[in-house]
């Protein structure tokens, strides 16, 4: 006789998509790192890892809702969603610190250099006056700088925590599948 297979618990399902996820954006880090690290600050770069990641998670909650027999309500879709965001936030976190503070420690300074490029780009396209803009960007290089900080990064990922839970909100809408209701 065979044993049939126990489902995953949703924590360990999401667990595991969580850490693949975050194994992913790893990947991505270090390509662009290698490539050309300038391109860690863009908002393109951004919006792939955004695409990516809810894809990841959505398919995460997909085939955790297959495994369990089909259905899925919304609230279980939005708890696996989180608790994958958030095992992959944390895991990039963690990562983040060990790049900037022992792998290349001149990172946080070019990166920061890169922003206030980008954002001195993007004010002279709006037609900033330059006084504002040299304001600006001093304290845009501030702000960088004090994110590539330990404490920085961890106060980066509660708020990361607060968008996740939002945004795993939308992921459930993909995710979840009610039974049918029986009509009589």
């Amino acid at each position: 006789m065979e044993e049939q297979e126990t489902p995953p618990t949703l924590i360990n399902h999401a667990a595991k998509w969580g850490i693949i996820s975050g194994a992913v954006g790893i990947l991505m880090t270090v390509l662009l790192y290698v490539v050309d690290y300038t391109a860690m600050v863009t908002f393109k770069f951004l919006g792939v890892a955004i695409v990516i990641g809810l894809g990841i998670v959505i398919y995460a909650g997909i085939d955790y809702r297959k495994s369990i027999g089909g259905y899925l309500s919304y609230g279980k879709a939005w708890q696996h969603g989180f608790v994958a965001f958030a095992i992959s936030g944390i895991i990039g976190v963690i990562f983040q610190m060990l790049m900037y503070n022992v792998i290349d420690t001149e990172l946080p300074e070019k990166m920061a250099d890169a922003i206030v490029e980008n954002t001195r780009e993007m004010m002279a396209n709006f037609g900033a006056p330059e006084g504002q803009m040299d304001e600006a960007l001093e304290k845009a290089r501030a702000d960088s700088l004090d994110r590539f900080t330990i404490v920085g990064m961890a106060k980066g990922y509660l708020f990361q925590l607060i968008g996740v839970a939002i945004i795993a909100l939308i992921t459930a809408i993909f995710v979840k599948k009610n039974p049918p209701v029986d009509q009589m």
